[in-house]
């Protein structure tokens, strides 16, 4: 098993009703289990703060959280690479900060600070870190979908084996540019991953 494999699941994942069980993790690496974990409770601790600080109104930023999402996040960046490329949507906190984005630089910017990962300007919904492969979250319904289909397009003619994903919520079900980015996905054979 290589840095970049995925923990072996069943294959019907896709049938919840077949599984009743816990899933195996008899062979997995107990460090990277171990990380995975640490890493979810962070997303989840800092999340839980934001709202607390939105509420108190320390944040005046929209803040849209993702709690109970953290896993989804942990587990499909943790095979990704810093020049993969990672697009969110308006609730990434825990898409930036699963792939190795600082807590520090999450909170300066929903703050407002210039210590911020985005300098302060781009707050809880335009996060950045292009050192973790992070290339930007939005607020905007589906736009990022386009964007990291794009990325994947420049990953495929790059050769190096790069890949993009794209996060994206129900509400972007009826964007056609997100129908357009999947049609032209496939029709291009793109190493680009749709969450």
């Amino acid at each position: 098993m290589t840095e970049h494999d995925a923990l072996m699941l069943p294959d019907e994942l896709d049938q919840p009703g077949a599984h009743r069980a816990p899933i195996a993790i008899d062979g997995a690496d107990l460090e990277v289990l171990i990380e995975q974990l640490r890493a979810m409770l962070v997303i989840r601790k800092a999340e839980e703060k934001i709202g607390d600080m939105v509420t108190a109104g320390k944040i005046r930023c929209p803040a849209h959280l993702g709690i109970g999402q953290e896993a989804i996040a942990v587990g499909v960046s943790s095979p990704l690479r810093p020049s993969d490329r990672v697009f969110g949507a308006h609730r990434s906190h825990s898409h930036f900060l699963a792939l190795g984005g600082s807590v520090d630089g999450l909170f300066a910017e929903v703050l407002g600070r210039a210590t911020g990962s985005s300098k302060g300007m781009g707050g809880s919904m335009h996060l950045f870190d292009q050192a973790v492969g992070f290339l930007g979250s939005v607020p905007i319904v589906g736009a990022s979908v386009p964007v990291a289909t794009g990325a994947a397009l420049a990953a495929k003619m790059d050769g190096r084996g790069d890949v993009a994903v794209s996060y994206f919520g129900d509400g972007a079900m009826e964007e056609g540019a997100l129908h357009e980015s999947l049609n032209l996905a496939m029709a291009l054979q793109l190493p680009v991953i749709f969450v």
